[in-house]
C-alpha cells in the first residue's frame, strides 16, 4: 500500500481532476489517496508536514494538485524501493526518485525535463552535504518508506520545503535510488510555488541583479535549516551539519575552511564561485 499524499491550495478544478485521474489509473500498486486542502494559507511545506502524520502505510507519495502521473510511474519507483529494501533492509530509511517531464498549462511539453533544467550532477548532488546546499529532488519525484516517514518527523518550520528536508534525512541516515526516465508531467504555469526554473544566462543574469543581500539571505536559510536538523538529531547529526548549522559564527576564514573541508558545494562553476566570494 502507498499513500498518496495530495497538498490542496485553491487548485484549478480542471488540472485537480486530471492529477487524482492519474492517480487512480496507477498500474502494478495499490494507492490510498489523502487529500488535505490548505484552507488557511499554512504554505506547502506545512500542509504535506500534517499530511505525513496522517501516514500509516509501508509507503508515502507526494503529489502536487496540478501534474499529471504516467500509469507505471509508482510501479517504477516501487520495484527501486524493492530493490534497496532487499539489499539494506526495510528498517533503513529510504527515499527514491524519477525525473519529469515539463509541459505548459496544455501539457504540451518544454524544452528539458525537471532534472535536466536544472544542470545538476544526480550522481554527485545526492550527498549530505550537497543536498544541504542545494536540493534538486522535488517532492512530487518521491517515493519514501515508512522508516524514512517516521525518521524525518514532522518537516520544521525552518526546512526549506518538505522535500528538501525528506531529503536531506534520507542522504544523512538512509539511501537514496533514482529512476533515470521522467514518469510524470509537470505543470508550469503562474500558480506555480517554485516550478522548474531552467538554468541558463538569463537565470545567472537575474541572480547577479538580485545582488549579494539576496545571496546572504538565501545563504542564511540554508543554515536555520542545517541548525534545526541539528536541534533535531543531536549526536546524530553529520559534522557536514554541524558545520553549516554554525556558519554565522565562523568569521570569513573559517566559513571558507568549512565549505572546502565539508564540500559545502552547489552544481556549476558560478554557483560554487557565489559561494567563496559571498559567504
Amino acid at each position: 500500500m502507498i499513500d498518496v499524499l495530495l497538498a490542496s491550495f485553491r487548485p484549478d478544478p480542471t488540472m485537480l481532476a486530471e492529477q487524482i485521474d492519474s492517480i487512480r489509473r496507477q498500474k502494478g500498486v495499490e494507492v490510498n489517496l489523502v487529500v488535505r486542502e490548505d484552507s488557511d494559507g499554512e504554505g506547502p511545506a506545512a500542509n504535506f508536514s500534517a499530511l505525513l502524520s496522517q501516514s500509516t502505510a509501508p509507503y508515502a507519495a507526494f503529489s502536487d494538485q496540478d501534474d499529471v502521473w504516467h500509469e507505471d510511474k509508482l510501479l517504477k519507483l516501487m520495484e527501486k524501493m524493492s530493490e534497496l529494501e532487499a539489499r539494506h533492509g526495510r528498517d533503513t530509511p529510504i527515499m527514491v526518485f524519477c525525473d519529469s517531464r515539463v509541459t505548459d498549462v496544455e501539457l504540451h511539453p518544454l524544452p528539458g525535463t525537471f532534472l535536466s533544467r536544472q544542470k545538476v550532477d544526480v550522481e554527485r548532488g545526492l550527498s549530505t552535504p550537497r543536498l544541504l546546499m542545494q536540493n534538486f529532488v522535488a517532492g512530487n519525484l518521491m517515493l519514501i518508506n515508512a522508516a524514512l516517514r517516521e525518521k524525518a518527523g514532522a518537516v520544521p518550520s525552518a526546512a526549506l520545503m518538505h522535500d528538501c528536508w525528506i531529503a536531506i534525512v534520507a542522504a544523512a541516515f538512509g539511501r537514496i535510488g533514482f529512476v533515470n526516465a521522467p514518469l510524470l508531467e509537470y505543470r508550469q504555469h503562474g500558480g506555480n510555488v517554485l516550478g522548474a526554473a531552467l538554468a541558463d544566462s538569463s537565470h545567472y543574469g537575474r541572480r547577479v541583479r538580485e545582488g549579494v543581500p539576496a545571496f546572504r539571505a538565501r545563504m542564511a536559510a540554508n543554515v536555520a535549516q542545517a541548525r534545526a536538523f541539528a536541534d533535531r538529531f543531536g549526536r546524530e547529526t553529520p559534522a557536514c551539519v554541524r558545520a553549516l548549522a554554525r556558519f554565522g559564527e565562523l568569521g570569513w576564514i573559517g566559513r571558507r575552511v568549512a565549505i572546502f573541508r565539508h564540500g559545502l558545494f552547489k552544481h556549476g562553476f558560478l554557483r560554487n564561485l557565489a559561494m567563496v566570494l559571498f559567504a
